[in-house]
């Protein structure tokens, strides 16, 4: 262009039009300066009191300008003023909640910034950011943090417009306090199904009971929470309650803060095998067991689930029972049963076993003799070390002890007496195993007649009492 033509009128206007347009540019575009500037960066412009405007990022509370007229209404005293106004709804707050936020009186297209105060702390938590509408209206959401509740002093929500140090509003906001957080990996299983638990809102390094359906008692377990008064993974068994619907509850031993989480409680459904399930007296057997809850005691019962149990045992963490064990009764014969209940969760099942009779045998050391002829026995499949005693109809006449396999050779002695004539039965009956071997001697007709000195009766001596 050839600025020598032109006439100094004509560089006059293009001069003032272009200043004119460098001021309006200033006016407008963000960080210009000027008087009814607009902060859109989020740094906040001159009068700001933050520094940041990041969600979660603490910043200074501003102060809200107290109103200087004071009219009557409907009878009381009320101060006016003229600023911006919030609500909430809900008012109430519980950690995790969501809480909404309305507020009116704000500059159009303004960015606001939500803030979370405790008592009189001069700081608070920013909680959610909103653009004002073209009524001057903002409508925002936050969820109310874990563990705030617990701090001491009130609860406030401030709305506070970028760049402005008049543009404020406050709502003050009630908290559920001592209440906490808690998930678990599954809602439904029996006792003793391994979970695996997350908490929060607790106080930092505190010890923590669990409960299942009651908070009184033995707690279940004991969890401690981190530095940040959090559970994390932690690994925890279902333990008893009521079948159906449950409640796990988490109460810190320092805090008192309560967490709860629902739980479907599904039956238990033990087991127990004896194992050999049948065996002779003074034999060992085996129980092993499983479905009872963690850690419990097992009762067990003999034929039925009253009086005292002859047995008690403690269930593993898995809810199984072993390395119990049991010996059978001497003089116990056929089939029992034994009743094993679950202490706590009174869960119960039934087990048997067979009680063998002992089947000795026996014999003399003669098949057949004359009257006068001394004999022995000879036995095995006694119980061990036990004491034999010998009947002929019905009379005791010897008695021997077995050794610890429970046989005897040429043990005890009996003398054929002089009127005996055909067949002598033998019952070689033991004292503690009530078994019973038979044993039969023939007896030869004499030519004449036998005389033999008469035979004292016999008296069992003490040690073979048993």
């Amino acid at each position: 262009m050839n600025m020598s033509k032109w006439s100094w009128k004509q560089v006059l206007i293009v001069t003032v039009v272009a200043l004119a347009l460098i001021s309006v540019g200033r006016s407008v575009l963000p960080g210009g300066g000027g008087k009814g500037s607009v902060d859109l960066t989020g740094r906040g412009g001159p009068g700001s009191n933050s520094s940041s405007s990041e969600k979660g990022a603490q910043v200074e509370v501003p102060e809200v300008k107290k109103p200087t007229k004071i009219v009557q209404f409907n009878g009381r005293k009320v101060p006016v003023g003229a600023g911006p106004v919030a609500i909430l709804n809900p008012a109430l707050a519980k950690p995790g909640g969501q809480v909404g936020v309305n507020a009116s009186g704000f500059d159009k297209g303004a960015r606001v910034r939500v803030l979370l105060s405790t008592g009189k702390k001069k700081t608070a938590r920013v909680v959610a950011t909103a653009k004002v509408n073209r009524d001057g209206v903002i409508n925002a959401n936050f969820t109310y943090p874990v563990g705030v509740a617990n701090s001491a002093g009130r609860q406030t929500v401030t709305v506070v417009q970028d760049g402005s140090t008049s543009k404020v509003a406050k709502a003050d906001l009630s908290a559920q306090s001592g209440v906490g957080l808690v998930t678990l990996s599954d809602e439904v299983g029996q006792p003793g199904t391994p979970l695996t638990i997350d908490a929060e809102g607790f106080s930092p390094n505190e010890a923590i009971k669990v409960y299942w359906g009651r908070i009184t008692g033995t707690p279940t377990t004991t969890l401690r929470a981190d530095s940040a008064g959090k559970i994390q993974h932690a690994s925890l068994r279902v333990g008893v309650g009521a079948i159906g619907d449950n409640t796990i509850i988490l109460i810190g031993t320092k805090s008192k803060t309560t967490a709860m989480a629902p739980f479907q409680l599904l039956r238990q459904y033990p087991m127990v095998l004896t194992k050999p399930f049948a065996a002779r007296g003074n034999s060992t057997i085996k129980i092993v067991g499983r479905g009872f809850a963690p850690n419990e005691r097992v009762l067990g019962y003999f034929g039925k689930a009253t009086g005292t149990p002859v047995m008690t045992m403690r269930a593993s963490e898995q809810g199984t029972i072993g390395g119990v064990a049991f010996k059978v009764p001497y003089g116990l014969f056929g089939r029992y049963s034994l009743i094993f209940v679950g202490e706590q969760s009174r869960a119960s099942t039934k087990a048997g076993f067979a009680a063998m009779p002992f089947n000795p045998t026996v014999r003399t050391s003669t098949w057949g003799g004359l009257p006068g002829t001394m004999l022995n026995f000879y036995a095995k499949g006694f119980a061990p070390n036990e004491a034999v005693h010998v009947y002929v109809q019905d009379e005791l006449v010897a008695a021997f002890r077995v050794n610890s396999a429970g046989s005897a050779l040429a043990a005890g002695t009996y003398t054929i007496p002089a009127d005996a004539y055909g067949k002598v039965v033998f019952k070689l009956r033991g004292a503690k195993s009530k078994g019973v071997g038979t044993a039969t001697v023939t007896v030869d007709k004499s030519e004449g007649k036998v005389h033999l000195p008469p035979q004292k009766k016999y008296k069992l001596p003490p040690d073979l009492k048993n």
